[in-house]
Protein backbone atom coordinates (compact mmCIF):
# COMPACT_ATOMS: atom_id res chain seq x y z
CA UNK A 1 0.00 0.00 0.00
CA UNK A 2 1.28 3.35 -0.66
CA UNK A 3 1.82 6.32 1.57
CA UNK A 4 0.24 8.64 -0.67
CA UNK A 5 -0.83 11.67 1.32
CA UNK A 6 -2.08 14.89 -0.65
CA UNK A 7 -1.38 18.06 0.39
CA UNK A 8 -4.50 20.13 0.23
CA UNK A 9 -3.14 23.62 1.71
CA UNK A 10 -3.59 25.66 -1.15
CA UNK A 11 -6.83 23.83 -2.64
CA UNK A 12 -9.81 25.39 -2.70
CA UNK A 13 -13.33 24.09 -2.98
CA UNK A 14 -14.66 21.19 -1.16
CA UNK A 15 -12.34 18.93 -0.04
CA UNK A 16 -13.42 15.87 -1.43
CA UNK A 17 -12.83 17.46 -4.51
CA UNK A 18 -9.44 18.64 -3.46
CA UNK A 19 -8.35 14.90 -2.97
CA UNK A 20 -9.78 13.81 -6.37
CA UNK A 21 -8.07 16.72 -8.19
CA UNK A 22 -4.72 16.39 -6.49
CA UNK A 23 -4.68 12.32 -7.21
CA UNK A 24 -5.54 12.83 -10.87
CA UNK A 25 -2.41 15.77 -11.19
CA UNK A 26 -0.52 12.95 -8.89
CA UNK A 27 -1.22 10.20 -11.35
CA UNK A 28 -0.42 12.92 -14.44
CA UNK A 29 2.76 13.53 -12.90
CA UNK A 30 3.67 10.12 -12.66
CA UNK A 31 4.35 10.36 -8.85
CA UNK A 32 1.68 7.74 -8.16
CA UNK A 33 1.87 4.26 -10.93
CA UNK A 34 -0.65 2.02 -12.26
CA UNK A 35 -1.54 -0.78 -9.71
CA UNK A 36 -0.63 1.49 -7.08
CA UNK A 37 -2.72 0.73 -3.97
CA UNK A 38 -4.22 3.62 -1.96
CA UNK A 39 -4.53 4.41 1.49
CA UNK A 40 -7.63 2.59 3.51
CA UNK A 41 -10.44 5.10 3.85
CA UNK A 42 -9.65 5.82 7.92
CA UNK A 43 -5.85 5.94 7.21
CA UNK A 44 -5.99 8.58 4.39
CA UNK A 45 -8.78 10.67 6.90
CA UNK A 46 -6.53 10.36 10.04
CA UNK A 47 -3.81 11.51 7.89
CA UNK A 48 -5.50 14.65 6.49
CA UNK A 49 -7.85 15.22 9.26
CA UNK A 50 -10.95 14.71 7.75
CA UNK A 51 -14.03 12.64 8.31
CA UNK A 52 -14.37 9.22 6.56
CA UNK A 53 -17.17 9.64 4.46
CA UNK A 54 -15.21 12.41 2.61
CA UNK A 55 -12.64 10.67 1.81
CA UNK A 56 -15.31 8.19 0.54
CA UNK A 57 -16.47 10.71 -1.41
CA UNK A 58 -13.58 11.89 -2.73
CA UNK A 59 -12.61 7.62 -4.03
CA UNK A 60 -15.73 7.39 -5.24
CA UNK A 61 -15.33 10.64 -7.42
CA UNK A 62 -12.15 9.31 -8.44
CA UNK A 63 -13.48 6.24 -9.66
CA UNK A 64 -16.26 8.01 -11.87
CA UNK A 65 -13.29 9.83 -13.09
CA UNK A 66 -12.36 6.71 -14.47
CA UNK A 67 -8.57 7.49 -12.40
CA UNK A 68 -9.12 4.21 -10.10
CA UNK A 69 -10.96 1.11 -9.57
CA UNK A 70 -11.90 -0.49 -6.51
CA UNK A 71 -13.15 -3.94 -4.98
CA UNK A 72 -14.58 -4.32 -2.04
CA UNK A 73 -11.77 -6.39 0.39
CA UNK A 74 -9.42 -5.75 -1.75
CA UNK A 75 -8.88 -1.86 -1.81
CA UNK A 76 -8.49 0.66 -4.12
CA UNK A 77 -5.86 1.16 -7.18
CA UNK A 78 -4.48 3.42 -9.40
CA UNK A 79 -5.46 2.63 -13.38
CA UNK A 80 -3.22 4.46 -14.80
CA UNK A 81 -5.65 6.63 -17.32
CA UNK A 82 -6.49 10.35 -16.79
CA UNK A 83 -9.96 10.54 -17.05
CA UNK A 84 -10.70 14.38 -16.55
CA UNK A 85 -14.37 15.61 -15.47
CA UNK A 86 -16.45 16.86 -18.45
CA UNK A 87 -14.47 16.57 -21.40
CA UNK A 88 -13.96 13.68 -24.32
CA UNK A 89 -11.92 11.55 -21.92
CA UNK A 90 -14.75 10.51 -19.82
CA UNK A 91 -16.17 8.71 -22.98
CA UNK A 92 -12.72 7.95 -24.93
CA UNK A 93 -10.33 7.68 -21.99
CA UNK A 94 -7.77 5.81 -24.20
CA UNK A 95 -7.18 9.35 -25.08
CA UNK A 96 -6.13 10.48 -21.98
CA UNK A 97 -2.44 8.31 -21.61
CA UNK A 98 -0.93 11.75 -21.14
CA UNK A 99 -1.64 14.78 -19.31
CA UNK A 100 -1.35 17.06 -22.32
CA UNK A 101 -4.86 18.76 -22.84
CA UNK A 102 -4.71 18.17 -26.68
CA UNK A 103 -3.30 15.55 -28.60
CA UNK A 104 0.21 16.66 -30.49
CA UNK A 105 -0.61 17.95 -34.45
CA UNK A 106 1.76 14.67 -35.80
CA UNK A 107 -0.67 12.29 -33.75
CA UNK A 108 -2.25 9.71 -36.32
CA UNK A 109 -5.62 9.35 -34.29
CA UNK A 110 -6.87 5.63 -34.82
CA UNK A 111 -8.59 5.21 -31.67
CA UNK A 112 -12.50 6.24 -32.96
CA UNK A 113 -14.33 4.12 -35.49
CA UNK A 114 -15.83 6.19 -37.84
CA UNK A 115 -16.55 5.69 -41.93
CA UNK A 116 -14.04 6.80 -44.20
CA UNK A 117 -14.69 9.77 -46.42
CA UNK A 118 -17.41 10.48 -48.16
CA UNK A 119 -18.26 12.36 -51.68
CA UNK A 120 -21.71 13.63 -50.46
CA UNK A 121 -20.89 17.77 -50.59
CA UNK A 122 -22.93 17.76 -54.10
CA UNK A 123 -25.59 15.75 -52.31
CA UNK A 124 -26.15 17.42 -49.39
CA UNK A 125 -26.49 20.47 -51.81
CA UNK A 126 -28.85 19.20 -53.69
CA UNK A 127 -30.89 17.56 -51.23
CA UNK A 128 -31.31 21.02 -49.31
CA UNK A 129 -32.35 22.51 -52.29
CA UNK A 130 -34.96 20.53 -52.77
CA UNK A 131 -36.25 20.41 -49.41
CA UNK A 132 -36.21 24.46 -49.12
CA UNK A 133 -38.04 24.38 -52.78
CA UNK A 134 -41.09 22.54 -51.91
CA UNK A 135 -44.44 24.06 -50.16
CA UNK A 136 -44.76 23.58 -46.58
CA UNK A 137 -40.92 22.28 -46.23
CA UNK A 138 -40.87 25.34 -43.25
CA UNK A 139 -42.84 22.60 -41.12
CA UNK A 140 -39.28 20.53 -40.64
CA UNK A 141 -38.27 23.12 -38.68
CA UNK A 142 -41.38 22.71 -36.11
CA UNK A 143 -41.82 20.42 -33.36
CA UNK A 144 -42.89 16.86 -34.80
CA UNK A 145 -44.20 13.53 -33.25
CA UNK A 146 -41.88 11.33 -30.47
CA UNK A 147 -41.67 8.65 -32.89
CA UNK A 148 -40.93 10.88 -36.21
CA UNK A 149 -42.83 11.21 -39.38
CA UNK A 150 -44.63 8.26 -40.99
CA UNK A 151 -42.53 9.04 -44.02
CA UNK A 152 -39.52 8.65 -42.02
CA UNK A 153 -40.20 5.52 -40.39
CA UNK A 154 -41.15 3.99 -43.89
CA UNK A 155 -37.84 5.19 -45.78
CA UNK A 156 -36.30 2.95 -42.69
CA UNK A 157 -38.23 0.22 -42.96
CA UNK A 158 -36.58 0.49 -46.58
CA UNK A 159 -33.28 0.35 -45.41
CA UNK A 160 -33.61 -2.03 -42.54
CA UNK A 161 -34.54 -4.34 -45.15
CA UNK A 162 -31.41 -4.94 -47.17
CA UNK A 163 -30.32 -6.63 -43.90
CA UNK A 164 -32.85 -9.49 -44.15
CA UNK A 165 -35.22 -7.61 -41.83
CA UNK A 166 -38.14 -5.50 -42.34
CA UNK A 167 -40.13 -4.19 -39.73
CA UNK A 168 -43.27 -2.36 -39.89
CA UNK A 169 -42.94 0.94 -39.64
CA UNK A 170 -45.49 1.03 -36.79
CA UNK A 171 -42.81 -0.40 -34.83
CA UNK A 172 -39.81 2.23 -35.37
CA UNK A 173 -39.46 5.25 -33.38
CA UNK A 174 -36.81 7.73 -35.03
CA UNK A 175 -33.75 8.53 -32.57
CA UNK A 176 -31.02 11.14 -32.82
CA UNK A 177 -28.84 8.38 -33.91
CA UNK A 178 -27.94 4.64 -32.49
CA UNK A 179 -26.82 5.46 -29.04
CA UNK A 180 -29.87 7.49 -28.23
CA UNK A 181 -31.60 4.52 -29.56
CA UNK A 182 -29.69 2.28 -27.36
CA UNK A 183 -30.74 4.60 -24.74
CA UNK A 184 -34.56 4.36 -25.21
CA UNK A 185 -34.43 0.61 -25.42
CA UNK A 186 -32.44 0.42 -21.94
CA UNK A 187 -34.87 2.95 -20.83
CA UNK A 188 -37.57 1.05 -21.71
CA UNK A 189 -36.76 -2.48 -20.00
CA UNK A 190 -35.05 -1.90 -17.45
CA UNK A 191 -34.94 0.47 -14.16
CA UNK A 192 -32.11 1.59 -11.84
CA UNK A 193 -30.83 -1.07 -9.91
CA UNK A 194 -31.64 -3.86 -12.58
CA UNK A 195 -28.97 -5.37 -14.29
CA UNK A 196 -27.93 -6.00 -17.98
CA UNK A 197 -26.35 -8.48 -20.12
CA UNK A 198 -23.65 -7.65 -22.38
CA UNK A 199 -20.45 -8.88 -24.17
CA UNK A 200 -17.44 -9.49 -22.04
CA UNK A 201 -15.85 -6.76 -24.25
CA UNK A 202 -18.28 -4.42 -25.24
CA UNK A 203 -19.32 -1.00 -26.86
CA UNK A 204 -18.53 1.73 -24.66
CA UNK A 205 -21.53 3.97 -25.10
CA UNK A 206 -23.18 0.68 -23.61
CA UNK A 207 -21.50 1.15 -20.10
CA UNK A 208 -22.04 5.11 -20.33
CA UNK A 209 -25.30 4.38 -20.85
CA UNK A 210 -25.84 1.99 -17.94
CA UNK A 211 -24.53 4.19 -15.57
CA UNK A 212 -26.70 6.91 -16.41
CA UNK A 213 -29.47 5.58 -15.90
CA UNK A 214 -28.36 3.67 -12.64
CA UNK A 215 -28.24 0.00 -14.34
CA UNK A 216 -25.50 -2.28 -14.02
CA UNK A 217 -23.64 -4.84 -16.81
CA UNK A 218 -23.42 -8.50 -16.43
CA UNK A 219 -20.44 -9.58 -18.22
CA UNK A 220 -21.62 -12.39 -20.41
CA UNK A 221 -18.51 -14.81 -21.46
CA UNK A 222 -17.85 -14.43 -25.67
CA UNK A 223 -15.61 -16.52 -27.96
CA UNK A 224 -15.21 -15.39 -31.30
CA UNK A 225 -17.91 -15.57 -32.72
CA UNK A 226 -19.51 -13.58 -30.00
CA UNK A 227 -21.87 -14.44 -26.78
CA UNK A 228 -21.60 -18.36 -25.71
CA UNK A 229 -24.91 -19.99 -25.14
CA UNK A 230 -24.05 -21.28 -22.42
CA UNK A 231 -23.34 -18.21 -20.63
CA UNK A 232 -26.18 -16.79 -22.36
CA UNK A 233 -28.17 -19.22 -19.87
CA UNK A 234 -26.84 -18.92 -16.87
CA UNK A 235 -26.90 -14.84 -17.20
CA UNK A 236 -30.90 -15.53 -17.77
CA UNK A 237 -31.24 -17.50 -14.95
CA UNK A 238 -29.51 -14.80 -12.60
CA UNK A 239 -31.68 -12.46 -13.10
CA UNK A 240 -30.70 -10.01 -15.98
CA UNK A 241 -33.80 -7.61 -17.22
CA UNK A 242 -32.09 -8.14 -20.70
CA UNK A 243 -29.73 -8.15 -22.92
CA UNK A 244 -27.60 -5.94 -25.29
CA UNK A 245 -25.62 -7.85 -27.76
CA UNK A 246 -24.03 -6.94 -31.35
CA UNK A 247 -24.04 -10.30 -33.48
CA UNK A 248 -22.62 -8.75 -36.73
CA UNK A 249 -18.87 -6.73 -36.72
CA UNK A 250 -19.20 -6.71 -32.63
CA UNK A 251 -17.57 -3.81 -31.00
CA UNK A 252 -14.97 -4.48 -30.54
CA UNK A 253 -13.66 -7.70 -31.42
CA UNK A 254 -14.96 -7.74 -35.27
CA UNK A 255 -17.14 -11.13 -34.16
CA UNK A 256 -19.75 -12.13 -36.76
CA UNK A 257 -22.11 -14.43 -34.84
CA UNK A 258 -23.15 -17.70 -37.11
CA UNK A 259 -26.59 -18.24 -38.01
CA UNK A 260 -26.68 -21.15 -35.71
CA UNK A 261 -25.42 -18.72 -32.66
CA UNK A 262 -28.07 -16.66 -33.48
CA UNK A 263 -30.57 -19.19 -33.55
CA UNK A 264 -29.47 -21.32 -30.04
CA UNK A 265 -29.47 -17.45 -27.99
CA UNK A 266 -32.91 -16.63 -30.05
CA UNK A 267 -34.63 -19.65 -28.30
CA UNK A 268 -32.46 -18.90 -24.83
CA UNK A 269 -34.44 -15.53 -25.01
CA UNK A 270 -37.80 -16.71 -25.93
CA UNK A 271 -37.87 -19.62 -23.39
CA UNK A 272 -36.93 -16.99 -20.52
CA UNK A 273 -38.45 -14.13 -21.80
CA UNK A 274 -35.82 -11.60 -21.49
CA UNK A 275 -35.76 -9.15 -24.25
CA UNK A 276 -32.59 -9.05 -26.78
CA UNK A 277 -31.61 -5.03 -27.17
CA UNK A 278 -29.88 -6.10 -31.06
CA UNK A 279 -27.65 -3.15 -32.14
CA UNK A 280 -27.31 -3.84 -36.00
CA UNK A 281 -25.21 -0.43 -36.39
CA UNK A 282 -22.62 -2.05 -38.61
CA UNK A 283 -24.67 -4.71 -40.56
CA UNK A 284 -25.27 -3.22 -43.71
CA UNK A 285 -21.12 -3.24 -44.19
CA UNK A 286 -20.94 -6.84 -43.96
CA UNK A 287 -23.71 -8.33 -46.68
CA UNK A 288 -22.65 -12.00 -46.15
CA UNK A 289 -23.67 -11.98 -42.63
CA UNK A 290 -26.34 -13.95 -41.43
CA UNK A 291 -29.68 -11.86 -40.64
CA UNK A 292 -30.64 -9.91 -37.53
CA UNK A 293 -31.76 -12.26 -34.34
CA UNK A 294 -35.01 -9.87 -34.70
CA UNK A 295 -36.07 -11.86 -37.87
CA UNK A 296 -36.39 -14.81 -35.42
CA UNK A 297 -38.06 -13.65 -32.68
CA UNK A 298 -39.23 -10.20 -33.16
CA UNK A 299 -41.89 -10.00 -30.53
CA UNK A 300 -38.64 -10.31 -28.25
CA UNK A 301 -36.10 -8.04 -29.76
CA UNK A 302 -35.43 -4.06 -29.65
CA UNK A 303 -33.60 -3.66 -32.87
CA UNK A 304 -31.46 -0.70 -33.40
CA UNK A 305 -29.20 0.97 -36.02
CA UNK A 306 -28.52 4.06 -37.31
CA UNK A 307 -26.39 6.27 -40.66
CA UNK A 308 -23.77 6.62 -38.51
CA UNK A 309 -21.03 4.27 -40.14
CA UNK A 310 -23.04 3.29 -43.61
CA UNK A 311 -24.05 7.04 -44.57
CA UNK A 312 -22.79 10.17 -42.32
CA UNK A 313 -22.23 10.24 -39.03
CA UNK A 314 -23.34 13.57 -38.68
CA UNK A 315 -27.07 13.11 -39.69
CA UNK A 316 -27.32 11.96 -36.37
CA UNK A 317 -30.35 9.51 -37.52
CA UNK A 318 -31.16 6.21 -36.09
CA UNK A 319 -33.89 3.71 -35.79
CA UNK A 320 -35.21 1.63 -33.02
CA UNK A 321 -37.72 -1.37 -33.18
CA UNK A 322 -39.74 -2.39 -30.59
CA UNK A 323 -42.40 -4.84 -29.79
CA UNK A 324 -45.68 -3.49 -28.60
CA UNK A 325 -44.97 -3.83 -24.95
CA UNK A 326 -41.55 -2.15 -24.99
CA UNK A 327 -42.37 0.68 -27.73
CA UNK A 328 -44.27 3.15 -24.99
CA UNK A 329 -41.02 3.10 -22.72
CA UNK A 330 -38.53 3.87 -25.91
CA UNK A 331 -41.02 6.63 -27.03
CA UNK A 332 -41.22 8.15 -23.08
CA UNK A 333 -37.17 8.21 -23.62
CA UNK A 334 -37.02 10.11 -26.32
CA UNK A 335 -39.97 12.68 -25.16
CA UNK A 336 -37.70 12.93 -22.15
CA UNK A 337 -34.58 13.30 -23.51
CA UNK A 338 -34.62 15.10 -27.39
CA UNK A 339 -38.56 15.63 -27.45
CA UNK A 340 -37.98 14.28 -30.92
CA UNK A 341 -34.92 13.28 -33.86
CA UNK A 342 -34.62 16.62 -35.77
CA UNK A 343 -37.19 16.18 -38.58
CA UNK A 344 -34.85 17.90 -41.18
CA UNK A 345 -31.98 15.38 -40.96
CA UNK A 346 -34.67 12.48 -40.59
CA UNK A 347 -35.97 14.01 -44.15
CA UNK A 348 -32.39 14.16 -45.46
CA UNK A 349 -31.63 10.34 -44.69
CA UNK A 350 -35.52 9.70 -46.10
CA UNK A 351 -34.82 11.22 -49.51
CA UNK A 352 -31.16 9.29 -49.72
CA UNK A 353 -32.54 6.12 -48.85
CA UNK A 354 -35.70 6.63 -51.35
CA UNK A 355 -33.47 8.24 -54.54
CA UNK A 356 -30.42 5.83 -54.20
CA UNK A 357 -27.62 7.76 -52.15
CA UNK A 358 -28.04 6.46 -49.28
CA UNK A 359 -26.88 2.95 -50.74
CA UNK A 360 -24.27 4.50 -53.32
CA UNK A 361 -22.41 5.85 -50.22
CA UNK A 362 -22.84 2.45 -48.25
CA UNK A 363 -21.28 0.80 -51.32
CA UNK A 364 -18.62 3.50 -51.49
CA UNK A 365 -17.51 2.66 -47.26
CA UNK A 366 -17.85 -1.15 -48.07
CA UNK A 367 -14.90 -0.16 -51.18
CA UNK A 368 -13.02 1.88 -48.97
CA UNK A 369 -13.32 -0.46 -46.10
CA UNK A 370 -11.92 -3.54 -48.13
CA UNK A 371 -9.36 -1.13 -49.08
CA UNK A 372 -8.20 0.18 -45.48
CA UNK A 373 -8.14 -3.69 -44.26
CA UNK A 374 -5.85 -4.89 -46.89
CA UNK A 375 -3.51 -1.78 -46.11
CA UNK A 376 -3.68 -3.30 -42.31
CA UNK A 377 -3.00 -6.73 -43.78
CA UNK A 378 0.43 -5.65 -45.03
CA UNK A 379 1.43 -3.83 -42.16
CA UNK A 380 0.49 -6.07 -39.39
CA UNK A 381 1.62 -9.06 -41.43
CA UNK A 382 2.44 -11.85 -39.02
CA UNK A 383 0.44 -10.30 -36.24
CA UNK A 384 -2.92 -11.47 -35.23
CA UNK A 385 -5.66 -10.04 -35.58
CA UNK A 386 -9.37 -10.58 -36.01
CA UNK A 387 -11.06 -8.15 -38.64
CA UNK A 388 -14.59 -9.44 -39.50
CA UNK A 389 -15.84 -9.08 -43.37
CA UNK A 390 -16.74 -4.83 -43.48
CA UNK A 391 -14.75 -3.82 -40.60
CA UNK A 392 -14.32 -0.38 -40.01
CA UNK A 393 -11.59 -1.02 -36.73
CA UNK A 394 -9.56 -4.68 -36.19
CA UNK A 395 -8.94 -6.09 -32.77
CA UNK A 396 -5.03 -6.28 -32.74
CA UNK A 397 -4.36 -9.47 -29.97
CA UNK A 398 -1.17 -8.50 -28.02
CA UNK A 399 1.81 -11.26 -27.50
CA UNK A 400 2.35 -11.97 -24.00
CA UNK A 401 3.69 -10.36 -22.30
CA UNK A 402 2.16 -6.83 -23.40
CA UNK A 403 -0.54 -5.73 -21.21
CA UNK A 404 -3.10 -3.61 -23.59
CA UNK A 405 -2.71 -0.06 -21.42
CA UNK A 406 1.45 -0.06 -21.98
CA UNK A 407 0.95 -1.20 -25.37
CA UNK A 408 -1.27 2.23 -26.07
CA UNK A 409 1.05 4.17 -24.22
CA UNK A 410 3.92 3.20 -26.67
CA UNK A 411 1.73 3.09 -29.63
CA UNK A 412 1.11 6.96 -28.38
CA UNK A 413 5.04 7.68 -27.75
CA UNK A 414 5.51 6.29 -31.91
CA UNK A 415 2.99 8.67 -32.88
CA UNK A 416 -0.68 6.72 -33.01
CA UNK A 417 -3.52 6.86 -31.11
CA UNK A 418 -5.29 3.83 -30.16
CA UNK A 419 -7.66 2.08 -27.83
CA UNK A 420 -6.67 -0.46 -25.33
CA UNK A 421 -9.10 -3.15 -24.40
CA UNK A 422 -10.08 -1.65 -20.69
CA UNK A 423 -12.69 0.57 -21.59
CA UNK A 424 -14.28 -1.85 -23.17
CA UNK A 425 -14.18 -4.24 -20.37
CA UNK A 426 -17.75 -4.39 -19.28
CA UNK A 427 -16.42 -5.03 -15.71
CA UNK A 428 -13.36 -3.27 -14.81
CA UNK A 429 -10.78 -5.28 -12.71
CA UNK A 430 -10.08 -4.03 -9.25
CA UNK A 431 -6.30 -2.67 -10.47
CA UNK A 432 -4.70 -2.68 -13.99
CA UNK A 433 -1.90 -5.19 -12.90
CA UNK A 434 -4.81 -7.73 -11.94
CA UNK A 435 -4.55 -10.10 -15.09
CA UNK A 436 -7.95 -9.91 -17.49
CA UNK A 437 -7.26 -12.58 -19.78
CA UNK A 438 -5.69 -12.30 -23.88
CA UNK A 439 -4.73 -8.57 -23.85
CA UNK A 440 -6.07 -6.67 -26.80
CA UNK A 441 -6.14 -3.06 -28.86
CA UNK A 442 -8.71 -1.55 -31.01
CA UNK A 443 -7.09 -0.10 -34.16
CA UNK A 444 -9.95 1.79 -36.30
CA UNK A 445 -9.11 2.31 -40.19
CA UNK A 446 -11.67 4.64 -40.77
CA UNK A 447 -12.04 8.74 -40.40
CA UNK A 448 -10.41 11.03 -41.99
CA UNK A 449 -6.59 9.73 -42.34
CA UNK A 450 -5.82 8.94 -45.93
CA UNK A 451 -4.50 5.57 -46.82
CA UNK A 452 -1.22 6.80 -46.97
CA UNK A 453 -0.94 8.00 -43.30
CA UNK A 454 -2.85 5.06 -42.12
CA UNK A 455 -0.21 2.92 -44.03
CA UNK A 456 2.53 5.10 -41.81
CA UNK A 457 1.04 4.84 -38.39
CA UNK A 458 0.47 0.85 -38.96
CA UNK A 459 3.67 0.88 -39.57
CA UNK A 460 4.56 2.39 -36.69
CA UNK A 461 2.36 0.04 -34.45
CA UNK A 462 3.75 -2.73 -35.89
CA UNK A 463 7.26 -1.58 -35.08
CA UNK A 464 6.26 -1.20 -31.48
CA UNK A 465 5.04 -5.02 -31.38
CA UNK A 466 8.39 -5.79 -33.01
CA UNK A 467 10.45 -3.76 -29.89
CA UNK A 468 8.72 -5.87 -27.05
CA UNK A 469 7.77 -4.69 -23.47
CA UNK A 470 10.93 -5.32 -22.15
CA UNK A 471 12.53 -2.81 -24.09
CA UNK A 472 12.70 0.35 -21.69
CA UNK A 473 14.04 2.37 -24.63
CA UNK A 474 10.96 5.00 -26.69
CA UNK A 475 10.32 4.55 -30.04
CA UNK A 476 13.07 6.60 -32.13
CA UNK A 477 11.52 10.28 -32.65
CA UNK A 478 8.30 10.97 -35.16
CA UNK A 479 9.29 11.03 -38.97
CA UNK A 480 7.80 13.05 -40.94
CA UNK A 481 4.06 11.46 -41.70
CA UNK A 482 3.57 11.24 -45.62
Amino acid sequence: MTNWTPALETRAGPKYLAIADALAEDIADGRLEAGAKLPTHRDLAYRLGVTIGTVSRAYAEAERRGLTAGEVGRGTYVRGQIVSHGTATDVYPWRALTSDPQPATNLVDLSLSYPPPAAISTDFSRVLREIAAEPGSINLMSYGGHIGALEHRAAATTWIAQGGYRPEPERLVVTAGAQHALLAALHAVARPGDRIGAERLTYTGLIKAVEMLGLAVEPIAMDEEGLLPDAVERACRSGVKAISLVPTLQNPTTAIMSAERRKAIAEIAVRHDVPLIEDDLFALLSPDAPPPIATLIPDHVLYLTSLSKTVAPGLRVGYLAAPERWRIGAVLAVRSSTWMAPPLMAEVASRWITDGTARRVLESHRREASERMSVARRALAGFDFAAGAGALHLWLKLPTPWQAEEFSRRARDAGVIIASQVPFLARQPASPSSPVGEQAVRVCLGGSTDRDRLAWALDRVAGVLRTGPESAQRVPELASIV
